[in-house]
């Protein structure tokens, strides 16, 4: 086997391997950032993200190699330190993953707490106040008390009216 031919085997397996763990990876956990949002917001946080970030990474990463590679003569020199540039960026990036996740599981924990509430068979009962009436939850019509009282004092019982 020629260099030249190990060579594209090598380039073509590393090809087939970071695209598959990029679609198989990759693409499915940057959709699942997108879960707790509102359609509004997921929108226009897709847009931006495939018109305006993933651009700008690749441009930005392309930069800094192109510098590299000026800097010290050739891609073999710069080398380790684009390993160490790829470190701090893989390191940064599982920082990112893990606020993410903290953020997820509370918005998730807040919404199970909200469907809970409104499953549980708790009723808030809730008074509404009608003209004329002080918020009471009897819904008899209010007690005269000057009658109520000259009532309780009679002995005897009150005559029926005959109008």
């Amino acid at each position: 086997m020629t260099p030249l031919l190990a060579a594209v085997y090598v380039g073509a397996l590393q090809n087939i391997f970071s695209k598959s763990a990029k679609y198989s990876l990759f693409d499915p956990c940057k959709e699942m950032a997108y879960i707790p949002l509102d359609e509004d917001t997921k929108v226009k946080g897709k847009a931006a993200i495939d018109v305006v970030c993933n651009p700008l990474g690749k441009s930005g990463g392309a930069l800094i190699q192109q510098f590299m590679i000026l800097t010290f003569g050739s891609h073999a020199n710069s080398t380790p330190y684009l390993g160490g540039i790829l470190l701090v960026i893989v390191l940064a990036w599982l920082g990112a993953a893990r606020s993410l996740e903290t953020q997820f599981n509370a918005l998730r924990r807040e919404e199970e707490l909200e469907k809970e509430m409104e499953n549980s068979n708790v009723k808030i009962p809730v008074v509404q106040e009608e003209d004329g009436n002080n918020g009471s939850l009897t819904s008899s019509p209010p007690v005269d008390p000057i009658i109520a009282n000259d009532a309780s004092t009679s002995s005897s019982p009150p005559e029926p009216s005959t109008t």
